[in-house]
């Protein structure tokens, strides 16, 4: 998700090492932080990885309130982190953001000083630590233990019946992941909905996440553009034949604005739009 932050170190991990590296990953977590040592093992693979013979780096999901429920001194306490300290740093965080929302700065705040403890504890961590991320590199493990090899791991804080929709990639061939919910972004576009891995979906120029499940996505999908279901959603290949179903004039300008996207991000295009507008 974070890009290829570690590119002098990090490199792509195979199918068989992603187990054995996240199982590894999670129990360094917990021996940096013994107090949260359970929360952390509901960290869960999203994304690609596991799915393709080889991943770029590991997405790992985990629901908020495993990271903490409320910002007291109590909870900080369980990351070792001084309710002060935070507090500090959320202040200053918020009073420079131009969007955030107060609890999008406290757990800014939070995950930056978790960032903090992790370096200390000799765990790589990238500059760039947002209310949703953080990004390690982490050694790769293979059944007989670690490997000379590293891989970027990326954490990925938020609702996690929505992460896990979001971020949903069946692995198809020939495509990424980002194939499947960059469609997404055209089709909530095209409607005047901008859709956010993180924070759901909301009116364009709005600030209020009014979308926050997937349930209530593929509702608003529905009604614009006919009936989909959950397994229609999946992949870009399922989701592109449920488009072709639409009317035409519909169909095309999603195309035309999900080609743009790609183009932007200088990522293919699917074979199946290479002789399309």
């Amino acid at each position: 998700m974070g890009g290829n932050i570690f590119k002098d170190k990090a490199t792509t991990i195979s199918k068989d090492r992603v187990k054995p590296t996240i199982e590894a990953y999670k129990k360094a977590l917990g021996e940096i932080f013994p107090m949260k040592a359970h929360s952390l093992t509901f960290f869960e693979p999203v994304g690609s990885a596991g799915k393709k013979e080889t991943s770029g780096d590991l997405d790992l999901a985990i629901d908020t309130t495993h990271i903490v429920r409320s910002f007291t001194g109590t909870e900080l306490e369980k990351w070792g982190i001084d309710w002060d300290d935070w507090n500090k740093l959320y202040t200053k965080i918020h009073k420079r953001a131009r969007t955030a929302t107060y609890e999008m700065s406290k757990m800014r705040a939070l995950l930056t000083l978790i960032s903090e403890k992790l370096a200390e504890n000799n765990i790589d961590v990238g500059d760039q630590v947002t209310a949703g991320n953080i990004f390690t590199c982490f050694p790769q493990y293979d059944e007989d233990g670690p490997t000379e090899d590293f891989v970027q791991i990326d954490w990925m804080v938020g609702d996690i019946d929505w992460l896990s929709w979001s971020y949903y990639s069946h692995g198809e061939h020939g495509l990424k992941g980002l194939h499947r919910t960059q469609f997404l972004v055209a089709l909530f576009s095209e409607i005047g909905y901008t859709f956010n891995h993180f924070s759901g979906i909301k009116e364009k120029n709005t600030s209020e996440w009014t979308i926050t499940s997937p349930e209530d996505a593929l509702q608003l999908l529905s009604e614009h553009y006919g009936m989909v279901t959950h397994s229609q959603a999946q992949t870009f290949a399922q989701l592109h034949s449920w488009l072709l179903q639409t009317d035409s004039g519909l169909y095309f300008k999603v195309i035309s604005r999900y080609r743009e996207i790609l183009r932007n991000q200088k990522q293919e295009i699917p074979n199946v739009l290479t002789h399309t507008i």
